[in-house]
């Protein structure tokens, strides 16, 4: 398995004080690969090994005198961390290091099973009028764009900011003579601005070639999942065309020629179509579904509107606080109640 990240560093578990975090029992291998962020520390030989897919969040943080990484998992356990070169034999941590591995742990832990079209630094911008004053919110962090979404992950403890690509209404490129930026509208009505950043004598400067870049690479993001959409339309029909006609013919079908028929993993197959014989009071026997006649037209017209949104759950987003997956535009999570609050 391939490794993102690795490098000499010192780590805890829990709020811990400063000097339990520049000891030498801290100190250790730091790694990160697709599956997995591991510490071994170096006196005691101790794993510590956390699973990718149950992290919750993380971010930099100032801690004493040095930049390191606070990071929860969805127990709500805290480890805090920071990276260091060998040559490094005192107290302080490498700011270069800690947001390298902050870069690493974004495109792991959020890019989810896309590739990662484009990436960079850049300032996340959301501007809203409150009582006839217009105000602005500016973060700072790291924008990753996939061909499902474009992401941006605060440096700071800030939540998160997954939009769809589907969501998004229209993208404008401002450019004037002090700055340019991406602004996104999206069908909701709510607006964005993206201004790429880049490193320049320890400072981040604003940068128009990366800005332009990724406004062009959002473009063909879009262009490509609206024409994959209408191909997946044209094959929601005609699923459901074949699914009809054998409805027409029986009111007996087997589970198998049904599951075909919709073209649906097995797995995802058995859990829908219990609930599916629930709602729609039909009989599951043995290998057979008996459909009740006073609702097929019922069920097929939900397919039509939902067979995405059922079969594939696509639009989803992930708690901020539990992390587990539900509907993109609900604004609290079924599963722990948490708002959702907007950056």
């Amino acid at each position: 398995m391939p490794t993102h990240f690795e490098s000499f560093g010192n780590f805890t578990t829990g709020m811990s004080s400063y000097w339990a975090l520049i000891s030498k029992k801290s100190r250790g291998t730091i790694q990160l690969s697709e599956k997995s962020f591991s510490f071994k520390s170096e006196k005691d030989k101790i794993l510590f090994d956390i699973k990718i897919s149950n992290i919750q969040n993380f971010y930099l943080i100032k801690r004493f005198r040095f930049l390191s990484i606070e990071l929860i998992t969805d127990q709500g356990v805290y480890y805090n961390l920071y990276p260091r070169t060998q040559q490094n034999k005192m107290f302080g941590g490498s700011e270069k290091l800690a947001k390298e591995l902050f870069t690493s742990l974004v495109r792991v832990v959020y890019k989810g099973d896309y590739p990662i079209l484009f990436e960079t630094k850049g300032s996340f911008i959301k501007k809203k009028v409150k009582e006839g004053i217009l105000q602005e919110k500016r973060h700072n962090g790291i924008v990753i764009l996939t061909e499902e979404y474009i992401l941006f992950k605060a440096y700071k403890k800030k939540p998160n900011k997954k939009i769809p690509i589907l969501e998004i209404e229209d993208t404008i490129l401002h450019n004037n003579n002090s700055e340019m930026y991406l602004q996104i509208k999206l069908k909701d009505k709510n607006v964005f601005s993206i201004i790429a950043l880049k490193n320049k004598r320890n400072r981040n400067r604003k940068d128009k070639v990366k800005t332009a870049q990724l406004y062009e690479m959002l473009i063909q993001a879009k262009q490509y999942k609206i024409s994959e959409n209408i191909k997946k339309q044209e094959e929601d029909e005609m699923r459901i065309k074949r699914l009809k006609s054998m409805f027409e013919v029986s009111n007996k079908v087997r589970l198998d020629m049904v599951r075909l028929a919709l073209d649906m993993e097995e797995k995802t197959f058995t859990n829908k179509i219990f609930q599916w014989a629930k709602k729609f009071k039909f009989i599951i026997d043995g290998d057979y579904l008996i459909v009740n006649t006073d609702t097929i037209n019922k069920f097929i017209e939900d397919l039509k509107l939902g067979f995405d949104l059922t079969i594939r759950g696509e639009l989803k987003t992930n708690c901020i606080n539990c992390g587990k997956s539900f509907d993109y535009t609900a604004k609290i999570c079924p599963y722990c109640g948490k708002e959702q609050v907007e950056i």
